[in-house]
């Protein structure tokens, strides 16, 4: 079969039908998964969920097999070769879900029998070690709108787990237009001026929201229900669509959002939140000359 390659647009809406979709295996604990939805990984901003442990993968939906991938695939736009093994499940709404990191075996009979439709909480394939992960993990699932080319966050549209993974706030810096950095836990006195405001990355964990409040008032908010692409860029919505580079400009940072500093005193707040709706919340009393 052929792959199925998306352009990238701005607009995005959620059907309410799309809450009927499960997910793919059973455990969705809180410690159930290596990486969240809007993760850095591999210097990229993740548009999948990835499981932490080996399962059997089910359909998320009723839906038509649509493309099997071999991790012998070369690369496309939207379905990379380091899925490894791969199914994509075309289903109604011009919705997509992709399954990957599957063990070989599982594709292949698939094939071997020509199955077209899939029926939700049918069995598809078993999690193997054909994709590209950071640690030993399972399956890799996405789940695409076509319609509007956006990749959606899973843990928007199916069950809450119970709990999350806490989310923390330590080492929280201030860039310049120039690119130097602050240090908030050692300098309370900056220069007035536009600054991308960061914390220490969660290794794991994505914040479902993060946002920026100068005096209580709200100047910036970053969303992750959705990714979007624009001039062949990933992106993340804020006030404005802010790219790879500045949402993850290294290793160990993670951009919270973007702030204009006027001179006088300042209490700047940043705030990260959840699915759930919990929110890790720290202020810095600032003096801006």
């Amino acid at each position: 079969m052929k792959k199925y390659i998306l352009p990238f647009l701005i607009l995005f809406s959620f059907s309410q039908s799309l809450l009927a979709f499960d997910w793919p295996q059973d455990d969705i604990t809180a410690d159930s998964f290596n990486s969240f939805f809007g993760q850095n990984r591999g210097g990229e901003i993740s548009s999948s969920v990835v499981f932490s442990t080996p399962s059997i993968v089910k359909a998320a939906d009723d839906g038509e097999l649509l493309v099997i991938i071999s991790e012998q695939d070369d690369d496309t736009d939207f379905f990379p070769s380091t899925l490894g093994n791969a199914l994509v499940l075309s289903h109604k709404d011009n919705i997509l879900s992709v399954y990957g990191n599957l063990e070989s075996e599982s594709t292949s009979n698939i094939e071997k029998t020509n199955q077209i439709s899939m029926k939700k909480g049918e069995y598809i394939a078993e999690t193997g070690t054909s994709g590209w992960q950071e640690r030993v993990s399972g399956l890799e699932f996405q789940i695409v709108d076509t319609e509007n080319a956006s990749s959606i966050n899973p843990k928007v549209l199916m069950s809450r787990t119970e709990t999350e993974i806490p989310l923390t706030i330590t080492n929280v810096t201030l860039e310049n237009k120039s690119g130097n950095t602050i240090d908030l836990n050692i300098t309370k006195t900056i220069p007035s001026g536009l600054y991308k405001v960061y914390y220490k990355r969660n290794e794991v964990a994505c914040p479902y929201k993060s946002s920026i409040l100068l005096n209580g008032v709200i100047v910036d908010k970053l969303s992750y229900d959705i990714i979007i692409q624009e001039n062949e860029k990933t992106c993340i919505l804020g006030k404005k669509k802010y790219i790879q580079e500045s949402i993850y400009p290294d290793e160990t940072r993670h951009l919270l959002g973007e702030a204009m500093f006027t001179p006088g005193k300042t209490t700047l707040t940043v705030e990260v939140e959840n699915i759930l709706g919990e929110t890790n919340i720290k202020n810095y009393n600032l003096s801006i000359k």
